[in-house]
């Protein structure tokens, strides 16, 4: 479980200023839909961070050297294999257990097959990743009265801007999502907006528009290295490629959004702590 640590003191926040009557209405929402609101909110932000972390520890824990050896081109395609073991084999301080098997033992099929426990896994980590961020900005919007009935985080941003400019949120929240003075957003400046052009590139193209071994077969036709890595298009040109090999990367933009997270809470509690009231 992922330990978010001002999380505690927000709720702790929230209850108290329901307690002293310091709750009022908020983007359409009643004083007592306010607090139960934003409490929701805190949670499902919780699941959708460790439901990131699940997936990024099943992506730790795929056999990629199968991956490459059944994606081999080169491989006669009537040829059968059976995988040596589960292709996915993940437990969890005894608490839990995910293993994933690849049954059949055509190379046509396992090919197919395990492209698809790639894509799954993948989409899984990004969606929940998008979806963290997403909440957070709803609760922002809930604290700071921004716009009625949003669910948009760039609304959100925006509207935060324009009124919270020089506020240290809003500064934050510029700085993670790469947004210059222009409000325009270098979508190749910062690892969550990188995290989100992948997934949109996962919505909308195949696993190996995303996914590549740029020395994926060797001189004697094996696989040179197991590892996998997002094409380079999605980063800086002047990127190292150990920096964009899948399990680095997903681990860098988890930490980076964790630590976004955990700062917001501690940035909004700051500023209820000051007004006193809700929303500020």
């Amino acid at each position: 479980m992922v330990n978010l640590t001002n999380e505690a003191s927000l709720f702790q926040k929230i209850e108290e200023l329901a307690a002293n009557e310091k709750i009022q209405s908020s983007v359409g929402l009643t004083k007592q839909d306010v607090k139960n609101k934003i409490w929701k909110l805190l949670l499902t932000t919780r699941q959708r961070v460790n439901a990131t972390k699940f997936y990024l520890d099943l992506i730790d824990r795929i056999d990629t050297d199968f991956y490459l050896a059944i994606q081999n081109p080169l491989l006669i395609e009537s040829q059968t294999v059976s995988p040596p073991k589960p292709f996915v084999d993940f437990s969890d301080d005894d608490s839990l257990h995910v293993q994933i098997e690849l049954l059949e033992n055509t190379k046509s099929i396992l090919r197919e097959r395990s492209a698809l426990i790639v894509f799954i896994v993948l989409n899984g980590f990004f969606s929940n990743l998008a979806g963290s961020e997403d909440c957070v900005a709803r609760i922002i919007n809930i604290i700071y009265d921004l716009i009625p009935d949003s669910r948009s985080s760039f609304q959100i941003r925006r509207k935060l801007e324009n009124e919270e400019g020089r506020g240290h949120l809003a500064r934050h929240l510029r700085n993670f999502h790469a947004i210059d003075r222009n409000g325009i957003q270098n979508k190749k400046e910062s690892p969550f907006a990188i995290a989100t052009t992948i997934r949109n590139q996962l919505t909308h193209d195949d696993i190996e528009d995303v996914v590549i071994s740029p020395s994926s077969i060797s001189l004697s036709g094996l696989p040179s290295e197991g590892k996998l890595y997002f094409h380079a298009q999605f980063f800086p040109n002047n990127t190292d490629i150990e920096n964009t090999e899948i399990i680095i990367f997903c681990q860098h933009v988890f930490e980076e959004t964790v630590v976004f997270i955990d700062e917001c809470y501690r940035l909004i509690e700051r500023k209820l702590q000051r007004s006193r009231n809700l929303p500020v």
